[in-house]
């Protein structure tokens, strides 16, 4: 067996993309000049301050919502962030949730009115220092003294004509809620006015009082810049993607009551299906992997074995890897103790021969190992796949250019939680994203960007195996399972325009369902384990229903626009 080597070079990027906005709205009679010192501890990237005007007969924060979207009309993609009553319109352009908006961002923006009295006891500069306090003034007056008496005094007041808390009740617009704590004790999200939602994340700046950015610039930032890096999911509600769905193999109690691990590719000119199976559920001594063939996606051919049925032992299906024009059937074999994974763990491979129209006895592609999916390219030709060894210790192996038994292992950063099932590609500006599901339960996805360490991101999770694909128009797909209650129902399709942001959501999958044999618990219904595949302008989603049935589902591609 080939020893497994530490690579330690990171992937270089080698493509370029656009860079979200982050457009920032400054609040009651500051200027630009607010964000000054902020912006020096913001990690890089484009930034855009837009003014709200000051001379408005009847000024009201929905209308300065309408200034700010009709100035940034030339954006693709962008973040809105404000301070004071530049939060409240944030707040309020969440509400409107325009096409390309990535997330909001209100620093000290009050829901309400009685926000700042009910929560505060109308505390906003006490932790000031003298100096700061001028520097405010000074900025306050350079402002006044541009407008007359009468629209200051409407400027001031249209915020108190203004209610955000429908907006924060309803939008699914990632929301970060930055508020200083005036070093007193910190009040609940009631007075606030901030419902407690999986999209809304609150941040406190210790001992700021209301002008976060004079108090505390640099602390301010950090909660900005943790926000946009945690941010991938700013999915909007796309309805349901209606199908053909097929069912590839329908299990028969207690002989083939079980089937698990589905995997689908397209090879000389036919459609593959692998899968585990075994006779009531996972885990039992004598698991193994089958796999059956189609011209059309629809028509199956009954299943053929491709690994032994055996007493003590367990073998796992984990995908087809088509390697300069070779199909490769990926197996992971272990001895069958609970947990997971035996010592004696080993991924196989089957290489198809096509003179004999079976597959060859196996190769051994990696010792101490089970992937997740098969292998993909990275931009520097080597191929990358996922690798979990028998102590469920998760790293990536680069390499299968020599032979597809030659890899290097690559390890990944300490992230603080146990990570699970990887999963990556290569985002459109050449980075390497690794995703991974969290095995500590947050129902968050955790990502690592460069083999970065991992952090935990906004994208929900059942705690299920997901999978992405790049697809031809050169947009990603995330196949998976969004449920925070860990049930895998619905299945669901995110897409993202650049791999970073996920900003659409449909629904592929969302019956009630329910498994029809008994020896199962609960976790066993819903849709597990999808599989993504692009082919002649159709999507299908291989997928295993209630852990008994194999099934994929054919979507044309028209239908994601």
């Amino acid at each position: 067996m080939k020893r497994l080597r530490l690579l330690l070079v990171l992937v270089a990027a080698t493509l370029a993309a656009e860079q979200p906005t982050l457009v920032l709205i400054p609040g009651s009679f500051n200027g630009p000049e607010v964000f000054d010192e902020f912006k020096r501890h913001l990690a890089p990237g484009p930034t855009l301050i837009v003014e709200l005007p000051l001379r408005e007969k009847n000024p009201t924060v929905e209308g300065f919502a309408d200034h700010v979207l009709r100035s940034i009309g030339h954006l693709k993609s962008f973040y809105v962030g404000g301070h004071s009553i530049g939060g409240m319109v944030a707040v309020e352009i969440a509400g409107r949730a325009p096409q390309g908006l990535l997330g909001v961002i209100s620093m000290e923006g009050w829901t309400h009115h009685e926000v700042q009295a009910q929560a505060f006891d109308g505390d906003k500069t006490t932790t000031l220092t003298p100096d700061q306090v001028a520097s405010r003034e000074a900025m306050r007056q350079r402002i006044l003294s541009r407008i007359t008496q009468a629209e200051a005094r409407a400027f001031a007041s249209a915020w108190r004509k203004w209610n955000g808390l429908p907006v924060l009740q309803s939008t699914h617009i990632p929301v970060l809620e930055i508020w200083g704590d005036r070093a007193r004790p910190r009040p609940t999200r009631a007075l606030l006015r901030i419902p407690e939602r999986d999209n809304i994340e609150l941040a406190w700046i210790a001992g700021s009082p209301h002008q976060v950015l004079l108090h505390s610039p640099r602390e301010t930032a950090n909660a900005v810049n943790g926000f946009l890096a945690a941010n991938m999911y700013a999915a909007r509600p796309m309805g349901k993607l209606n199908g053909t769905l097929t069912t590839i193999f329908r299990a028969t109690d207690h002989r083939h009551g079980f089937n698990m691990h589905p995997y689908i590719a397209w090879h000389e000119g036919r459609f593959w299906a692998m899968w585990s199976t075994n006779r009531v559920r996972d885990l039992q001594s004598g698991q193994y992997v089958r796999f059956a063939t189609s011209a059309d996606g629809r028509t199956w051919s009954a299943p053929e074995t491709l690994t032994p049925s055996e007493v003590g032992f367990r073998t796992f299906a984990r995908g087809f890897w088509i390697r300069d024009g070779e199909l490769i059937a990926l197996a992971a074999r272990d001895e069958a103790v609970r947990p997971l994974f035996g010592p004696g763990l080993t991924l196989l491979g089957y290489r198809w021969n096509p003179v004999r129209r079976r597959f060859d006895s196996p190769i051994v592609i990696a010792a101490d190992s089970i992937n997740n999916f098969p292998p993909r390219r990275l931009p520097n030709g080597h191929w990358l796949m996922s690798r979990r060894d028998h102590r469920m210790q998760v790293s990536m192996l680069e390499g299968g250019i020599a032979s597809p038994t030659d890899w290097e292992v690559r390890p990944i950063p300490p992230s603080g939680t146990a990570l699970d099932e990887p999963e990556w590609w290569t985002a459109a500006n050449g980075d390497t994203h690794l995703l991974f599901r969290d095995g500590n339960r947050s129902r968050r996805l955790y990502r690592s960007i460069n083999f970065s360490p991992p952090i935990r991101t906004n994208f929900p999770d059942a705690m299920a195996k997901f999978n992405s694909l790049r697809l031809s128009d050169g947009s990603y797909a995330i196949a998976h399972n969004p449920s925070t209650d860990g049930v895998r129902i619905p299945l669901a399709l995110s897409l993202s325009e650049d791999g970073v942001v996920f900003d659409r959501t449909y629904l592929l999958r969302d019956e009630p369902t329910m498994y029809r044999y008994s020896g199962k618990d609960p976790g066993y219904r819903g849709y597990h384990y999808p599989q993504l595949l692009e082919r002649n302008g159709r999507l299908y989603v291989i997928h295993s229903e209630n852990m008994e049935d194999i099934r994929v589902l054919e979507i044309p591609l028209t239908r994601l626009h």
